[in-house]
């Protein structure tokens, strides 16, 4: 029993958050991912599929001039997204 859980958000995909999530016991009304601008959207989609209840709230924290954003594509970085 805790009231605050943390890991990364691949590792919100691992067997303990699965079987949570399937027997509805590890599920939060809010989760927070923090340096989300070095995150590429599928990995945050790994605990939003296996974490959340229904109705939970996301919350994305960065600090831009902490760590610059993580740009991919090449395009993206010419338009200058990439700082």
């Amino acid at each position: 029993n805790a009231d605050v859980v943390c890991a990364t958000c691949v590792g919100c995909g691992s067997d303990v958050f699965i079987q949570s999530q399937r027997n509805q016991s590890l599920q939060f009304a809010l989760v927070v991912i923090d340096e989300a601008s070095q995150t590429v959207e599928p990995s945050v989609l790994i605990p939003l599929l296996f974490s959340c209840k229904k109705h939970s709230r996301l919350v994305l924290i960065g600090d831009q001039k902490q760590l610059p954003p993580l740009v991919m594509s090449s395009e993206a970085k010419q338009m200058g997204l990439g700082l």
